[in-house]
């Protein structure tokens, strides 16, 4: 990193910190006008954000906007509605040691907030949690993913055109200006990401006593009983590992079917991977690409030694990777043990393993020992079955008869647990992840309880057990 670079990224703060320090961000109303200017930025530059998403992932137009740009638009909607309730103080019965008194309880923002986002979801990942902290009256400092430059680039002139001067600032760079702002002073952090990475980023934060979010990842699960209507999980299933080519911090990381349909299952995503891709080239021009020839290699070394199997029948792990366009086929891993590389750590590809159980009471007592996963899924008619894959795997959130979808609504929280995250987000737990609860009492002049002050007796004694039992 350049010595320029690493003055931009002091004076980024600087100006951050000035915007802040200058209180135009506290107003609800200049917050609401925010995020109508953000919101009007974003509708006006949709042909630039698909050109990026297309030019950074080869994601389609439908695909970028059901799980881009839709979803911050509606973020963005939800918080201009609800800020105003949201921001409302709230009031409390005084406890008898306050009276006369008014107590409350009232959301503050911190002050300045350093958002560090993945090349995943290049732009709802960036935008959301901007939209956030505006929305709990921050500033922000942007780090986007190097890997997304033309994304970032749209992202950066988005927010120059909707927000005022320090409001918003862009850092680009790679690891060099990663580690340069961790040892700048921010006052909260929102980190979406690798857990390694995360890990990295709580020590930095840790030098200041910076509270953070951690939006992280993990081996999400899938559960398939016997009951379950198999033809349609086959079809959500891969619904929520083709989303994004599998790069998708909850995509259903490996399946776990019932033996008694296992068979049944294979053919059904065999068929249902044909019906997705129908010609080569729909799946050249409409399949997200992997992010990079290191990620490229990464998942191709998962293949290695395995039993793959695709919608025409087996093959080789070179049936299934396209080195020209940088994708890689959709494949299903039949049966690998759990000390392989593929199950050794998080997919983040088009690759499906797919596991077989008989004893759900065996299998689930191995989670007891397993980090906690972002996502848990669960195909079933049977609710105590259900109920059973729940009590012994503590994820982040569960969505039951299909995938993905619990995580898309401004009505409900997301976030991980252990080693999958920390804090949550989405609609009202966005505004809450990035402000602060304040106690606030106003006493009344009225009179003083005299027994509190010195000098204290027996009497004074009597008195205040009688008063604080």
């Amino acid at each position: 990193m350049s010595s320029s670079q690493g003055q931009a990224i002091r004076q980024a703060v600087e100006e951050a910190r000035s915007c802040f320090n200058r209180g135009t961000t506290i107003p609800i109303a200049g917050r609401q006008k925010n995020l109508t200017a953000l919101l009007r930025e974003i509708e006006k530059s949709q042909a630039e954000i698909y050109r990026a998403l297309k030019h950074d992932l080869n994601k389609s137009r439908a695909e970028a906007y059901m799980s881009e740009i839709s979803l911050v638009k509606a973020e963005i909607k939800h918080l201009r509605r609800r800020l105003p309730w949201l921001a409302l103080p709230r009031p409390k019965i005084p406890a008898l040691s306050q009276l006369p008194g008014w107590l409350q309880v009232q959301r503050e923002p911190y002050g300045v907030v350093l958002v560090m986002s993945p090349w995943n979801y290049p732009f709802q990942l960036t935008m959301e949690p901007i939209a956030a902290a505006i929305a709990g009256g921050n500033t922000v400092v942007v780090k986007p993913s190097a890997y997304t430059p033309h994304t970032c680039e749209v992202i950066e002139k988005i927010l120059r055109r909707a927000l005022p001067p320090g409001m918003a600032s862009v850092i680009r760079g790679g690891r060099a200006e990663n580690t340069a702002l961790l040892e700048q002073r921010f006052d909260h952090i929102f980190f979406t990401g690798s857990p390694a990475v995360g890990r990295v980023v709580m020590e930095a934060a840790s030098r200041y006593l910076t509270p953070v979010t951690l939006e992280l990842g993990g081996k999400s699960p899938c559960f398939v009983d016997r009951p379950a209507n198999i033809e349609k999980a086959a079809r959500r299933i891969l619904f929520g590992k083709l989303l994004n080519a599998g790069q998708t911090c909850v995509s259903v990381d490996y399946v776990y079917v019932h033996e008694d349909v296992r068979a049944q299952l294979i053919a059904a995503l065999q068929a249902g991977i044909a019906q997705v891709f129908p010609t080569e080239q729909y799946r050249k021009s409409a399949f997200v690409k992997i992010i990079s020839p290191k990620h490229f290699s990464r998942l191709s070394g998962l293949l290695a030694g395995q039993r793959l199997l695709g919608s025409n029948g087996g093959g080789r792990a070179e049936d299934f990777l396209d080195r020209q366009t940088q994708q890689i086929k959709p494949v299903i891993v039949d049966n690998p043990s759990w000390d392989s590389p593929v199950m050794s750590e998080e997919i983040f590809g088009p690759i499906l393993p797919v596991l077989t159980f008989t004893d759900l009471e065996a299998t689930l007592a191995d989670y007891e020992e397993r980090e906690h996963p972002l996502a848990l899924y669960i195909f079933t008619k049977d609710r105590s079955f259900a109920r059973q894959v729940m009590s012994k795997v503590n994820a982040g959130g569960v969505c039951i008869n299909d995938t993905l979808l619990h995580m898309s609504s401004s009505k409900a929280p997301f976030g991980g647990v252990g080693n999958s995250g920390m804090g949550n987000y989405h609609g009202d737990w966005s505004f809450k992840a990035m402000t602060r609860e304040q106690t606030v009492l106003r006493k009344s002049w009225l009179f003083d309880i005299p027994v509190r002050h010195h000098p204290y007796g027996e009497r004074s004694f009597k008195i205040l057990r009688s008063l604080l039992r």
